[in-house]
């Protein structure tokens, strides 16, 4: 990067002050550690000059990123680096993998319920539309945004999931905190649309089942628990049996509704590089994020450990943020925020963590 900038001469540097200065009110420009550097004066509006400068600078296969440093606004225009490209080859044939692994974990899922090829066939189908449309959400948005981006990489798993999920990998870096706002939010809001078709699709066709009372559940997000009445077959009135209990076996459909919620739940959480992680970069201040970040991981520990363990790893690695980190985000997604926390609610099992709480305490006292 650094032998790139050093070949920026004289002339050069006095075209860059020009663009420069057609956009901004320069305080002082200088090459600082062979980088080309704009202290710009305050106040200023500098979202709209900063994406009208990246054009002008993209022709000259070049970038700058916004920063506040020591109370001063500090431009720097550095080389554009060419991202390699994706071998969309290998994006196929996990998507393939991945079609495989969750059909076979549907056809499990159907044993003694369903026919298991009708089972394998719609779990597949409702799982990929709602992780390939969380994915392509990101993707569409970042296209959208200019922020270069891969395909989607579905990773396959074994059963009860068929897969681990799938991602996209950024290219670059989001022009401002509204393009990083909006490549966050995207994927969680169509997963979630999709993750309520699938629920109403599949939650008329599961059934009651008598298991036992030691038997491992699954917890139901709030959306279950408001709509499931509703949407459930009549539940059998009769039959009660000591020691046992009565519970949902959900259609391959259903649970891949279930699924949905879940991975919106995780992804919303604001740490890391979550898609909640890229949301509260955009929104709050570096001690704010790492206040939320332990409060993640301590919801996660309740919810899924090894995801608790993942988080804290992530969470060792800085936020590189967007470009443009000094133009506030604008006030219409500010409040569209409430809207995502009415979503990761609906999402999340809130029920069972608060009875599983109470009856923690519950023992603690009793010891």
């Amino acid at each position: 990067m650094n032998e790139a900038v050093k070949q920026v001469n004289q002339s050069e540097f006095e075209k860059l002050v020009e663009i420069v200065s057609e956009n901004f009110q320069v305080e002082e420009a200088l090459i600082e550690h062979d980088i080309p550097t704009f202290y710009l004066k305050q106040p200023q509006k500098t979202k709209q000059a900063f994406l009208k400068l990246l054009k002008q600078l993209e022709q000259m296969n070049l970038v700058a990123y916004l920063r506040r440093t020591s109370g001063r606004i500090v431009l720097k225009i550095i080389p554009r680096q060419p991202s390699k490209p994706s071998n969309i080859l290998f994006n196929w044939l996990l998507l393939f993998a991945t079609v495989g692994t969750t059909f076979a974990a549907g056809y499990l899922l159907s044993a003694d319920f369903i026919d298991p090829l009708i089972g394998g066939a719609t779990f597949t189908v409702a799982i990929m539309a709602v992780l390939g449309m969380h994915e392509m959400g990101h993707k569409l948005t970042s296209d959208v945004e200019g922020v270069e981006a891969t395909p989607p990489y579905f990773i396959p798993g074994p059963p009860p999931f068929g897969t681990f999920g799938a991602v996209i990998m950024q290219k670059s870096l989001p022009p401002n905190k509204d393009s990083l706002f909006d490549v966050g939010v995207s994927g969680p809001i169509l997963g979630f649309l999709v993750a309520i078709v699938a629920t109403i699709v599949g939650l008329p066709y599961s059934s009651y089942n008598w298991v036992s009372t030691d038997t491992p559940t699954l917890p139901a997000p709030i959306f279950f628990r408001l709509f499931a009445h509703f949407l459930l077959p009549p539940a059998p009135v009769n039959g009660y049996k000591p020691g046992y209990m009565l519970v949902v076996t959900l259609h391959p459909v259903a649970f891949a509704g279930w699924i949905g919620f879940f991975v919106t739940m995780l992804n919303l959480l604001p740490a890391a590089m979550l898609d909640g992680g890229h949301i509260a970069r955009s929104i709050f201040s570096e001690r704010v994020r790492s206040v939320l970040t332990v409060l993640s991981i301590v919801f996660l520990v309740f919810v899924s450990w090894p995801m608790a363990i993942f988080v804290l790893f992530m969470s060792t690695f800085k936020h590189p943020g967007p470009l443009d980190d000094v133009s506030d985000l604008s006030r219409s997604r500010k409040v569209l925020l409430g809207v995502l926390v009415a979503v990761f609610v609906l999402s999340s099992p809130l029920y069972d963590l608060f009875h599983s709480l109470i009856n923690f305490l519950r023992w603690l006292l009793r010891t």
